[in-house]
């Protein structure tokens, strides 16, 4: 299948610009664009861009994902206090077995039934999906996490149910179809909130962000017992998405109404650019508003800069962020320019990951024979080191009505979120790059959002 964009580097110093199949920057690096940009939102605004390299193909059929077998529910005593869905245990038989006899001695019987072993949610090299999803669902296998009454250990999961007017945030592992209720809860229209996942470096974070211009707290759960590990907050009308979790500190740009901040004395005008360590939210830093707007990329330790491409100025590329200035380097680590602007939706290459050294974008096209997607891959270590994978969505009988800009990769994979007729959002398709195959996974939720993530071991 033949490429359909155009893309090219670009030498911003003397201004040569190459085809985009032979090509991405092949410096080190290349000297950020000077022109002013607008700020684009890494989830609502509509934008366009990239082509490949490397033609691949991929089966509607393609490899299962990486999994360690099915995980087991036993019975718990009970549930965790945040959820809000109601639901009943594997067996409602909780009485002691009579104690048996052999012959005419009598054998001990045990003082209590022994409690079961907990449950391994996400066990390792298996990949999962984390999704903040809205409303019910029919799963036969939706399970919540039942803890210890006095302790909080997990002992393990029972079956639940989730309300219709319910919100939650969703642990499902995509071979089996299990999934597990990490949080639920309510968002009453005196005080609208919503909370979404995010992902990085085999770290699982938990948004909370009142819509109404108002605080966002951040929550890390372990991987293991997906226990609540820390939490770190701001009162200021914090950006979400749009905020980056990187070496410990949470980088972030504040909304459009001004606040008084307690821990630094002043009032923050729409627009600022705020840092704070994650494990003392009490403690700010303003830093000076770049000059060239971008987006903030977590790489885990590592704090990136994204510039996003708009019909006007189509190149897009990624460069490192001084964590104590906050300013971005002068130099791009990889970057291309898109061509054909107009034959990709508006969501395309609205958004970048960056995940274990590789920066990924996604476009997307309509063709006569259905949807076309384009996945760029850049070595952040190598510019020379750059692929797209261009494929075909797998049909499933119904039409796509669009595409979430927000994609998302781990362990190899790229996550990617499309929109079906009557309001389908329960699907998402996983791109496996090293086998170069896609899958489209109905989870049976009705999905806003959705990072993956894959532990090694």
């Amino acid at each position: 299948m033949a490429t359909k964009g155009v893309f090219s580097a670009k030498e911003a110093t003397i201004g040569m610009f190459k085809n985009w199949k032979a090509k991405l920057f092949l410096g080190a690096g290349l000297l950020l664009l000077i022109a002013c940009t607008t700020p684009v939102p890494l989830e609502d605004e509509s934008v366009s861009p990239p082509a490949a390299v490397t033609t691949t193909s991929a089966s509607d059929n393609g490899d299962a994902l990486p999994s360690s077998g099915g995980t087991p529910a036993p019975d718990g005593e009970s549930a965790s206090g945040d959820s809000q869905a109601t639901g009943t245990t594997d067996s409602d038989s909780t009485g002691r077995r009579p104690p048996p006899s052999s012959g005419d001695s009598t054998v001990k019987r045990f003082p209590d039934t022994p409690t079961p072993e907990p449950a391994e949610l996400l066990p390792k090299n298996t990949l999962a999906l984390v999704m903040a999803v809205s409303g019910g669902s029919s799963s036969s296998t939706l399970k919540t996490i039942v803890n210890d009454s006095t302790t909080g250990a997990m002992l393990g999961t029972k079956f639940i149910a989730l309300e219709s007017s319910s919100k939650s945030v969703i642990l499902y592992l995509p071979d089996s179809g299990e999934a597990t209720v990490l949080d639920s809860y309510s968002s009453p229209s005196y005080a609208p909130h919503f909370k979404r996942p995010y992902t990085v470096d085999g770290r699982l974070y938990v948004s909370n962000k009142f819509t109404n211009g108002g605080k966002l707290s951040i929550t890390e759960y372990d991987t293991e017992s997906f226990k609540r590990k820390s939490e770190w907050a701001t009162q200021t009308d914090a950006l979400d998405p749009g905020y980056a979790v990187a070496g410990g500190q949470v980088y972030f740009k504040t909304g459009s109404t001004q606040q008084w901040s307690m821990s630094r004395g002043f009032y923050n005008a729409p627009g600022d650019y705020i840092s704070s360590p994650f494990s003392d939210r009490w403690v700010s830093t303003e830093l000076e508003t770049p000059e060239l707007r971008f987006s903030l990329v977590s790489g885990g330790d590592i704090l990136y800069g994204a510039k996003l491409p708009s019909e006007s100025d189509p190149t897009t590329g990624v460069f490192i962020v001084d964590p104590q200035t906050g300013q971005g380097s002068d130099r791009y680590i990889t970057a291309f320019e898109v061509g054909d602007w107009n034959d990709y939706l508006p969501s395309s290459w609205r958004n970048v990951v960056i995940e274990d050294g590789t920066a990924y974008w996604a476009g997307f096209r309509s063709e006569p024979g259905g949807y076309i997607v384009e996945i760029l891959a850049a070595s952040l270590a190598d510019s020379s080191d750059f692929t797209v994978h261009e494929f075909e969505m797998p049909s499933n009988g119904k039409a796509i009505t669009g595409f979430n800009s927000t994609i998302d990769a781990d362990g190899g994979f790229v996550l990617i979120k499309p929109w079906y007729e009557g309001g389908d959002w329960s699907k998402v398709l996983i791109y496996d790059t090293a086998r170069e195959t896609a899958r489209l996974i109905d989870t049976d939720f009705h999905i806003v959002d959705a990072q993956l993530i894959f532990i090694e071991g």
